[in-house]
């Protein structure tokens, strides 16, 4: 039986699946990273799986079976999304062991947990105007050695993210060679898409002052480096009283777009299948079209 981590976990018996016992999940995972493109998100969500399941006492490759597999995820005190997502990689760690013949035990027979998605929230073009003001105003310094505070960086950042919709990591990466006439180019790096998105004069100037002052070429990444820049982003919105995250420029900007022309969010997003804007980036509740029942009064 599976035991909390705090009491020390147990190792599971591999049974009859005849493997190399010394090979470790987090040894899987680093033959798995070695061989595939994987993002560097990507990569930081599967050690997250990896860990969870170690703490649990599902370490070696050889304990790869249905059974422990399926005490796992049952164990976990963790919402149903998060339990699916975590199903998913050690599925696909597993099938990676069984195609590389380091185990003879197919990835089969675990149980499947239905993801509970909530509706997808995005800031209103109001919500956007009054963050825009408070950043503007905004004189807490994020970095000390620069001295750049965030009325510096994250005018920019809100206006840039939302007019291209780019993720956190493609901002973070934008160089001066990304941007000409007028234009940000990017290779999306989690789709590989190339995206062309044409900017505002507002925005311009805000992207050419960064550029002016940086040492490096860099957008953003000279002013705060990632972990800073979620925190940063953390804080400010604590400070202001708005809800939720930078992802919410990239919704926003899709559910704009939506309610102006149907379908022209997926486009704008780059996805080839439609149904992922509406399932996970554009609120309904901003587009006026949500379902109500025609009421007698």
């Amino acid at each position: 039986m599976l035991t909390d981590p705090q009491a020390g976990g147990i190792l599971f018996s591999s049974g009859d699946n005849p493997c190399n016992p010394s090979m470790t999940l987090h040894d899987l995972l680093d033959a798995y990273i070695s061989c595939r493109d994987a993002s560097p998100r990507y990569q930081e969500s599967l050690r997250r799986s990896v860990r969870k399941a170690a703490a649990y006492g599902l370490k070696s490759v050889c304990q790869l079976c249905p059974t422990p597999v399926n005490q796992f995820l049952v164990a976990l005190p963790l919402s149903a999304t998060t339990r699916h997502n975590i199903r998913r990689e050690l599925l696909t760690l597993w099938r990676f062991a069984h195609e590389e013949g380091l185990t003879n035990e197919p990835p089969l027979r675990v149980r499947r947990i239905k993801a509970s998605p909530s509706a997808p929230e995005a800031w209103s073009l109001g919500d956007l105007s009054r963050m825009l003001r408070c950043a503007e105003e905004d004189k807490t310094v994020v970095n000390q050695k620069t001295g750049v505070a965030v009325k510096d960086v994250l005018p920019a950042w809100i206006m840039l993210g939302f007019e291209s919709g780019l993720r956190l990591h493609d901002l973070l990466e934008l160089r001066a060679e990304n941007y000409r006439n007028g234009c940000v180019t990017v290779r999306a790096h989690k789709t590989g898409k190339v995206a062309v998105r044409r900017l505002t004069l507002r925005c311009r100037a805000m992207l050419e002052t960064l550029l002016s002052r940086s040492p490096d070429g860099t957008v953003f990444r000279w002013t705060i480096p990632r972990r800073r820049a979620i925190k940063t982003w953390r804080a400010f919105l604590d400070r202001h009283n708005i809800p939720g995250s930078s992802k919410w420029l990239r919704r926003s900007a899709a559910t704009q777009l939506e309610s102006v022309e149907p379908g022209a969010a997926a486009k704008f997003l780059d996805h080839s299948n439609p149904a992922v804007a509406r399932r996970h980036y554009i609120d309904q509740t901003l587009l006026g079209s949500a379902p109500a029942p025609r009421t007698p009064w």
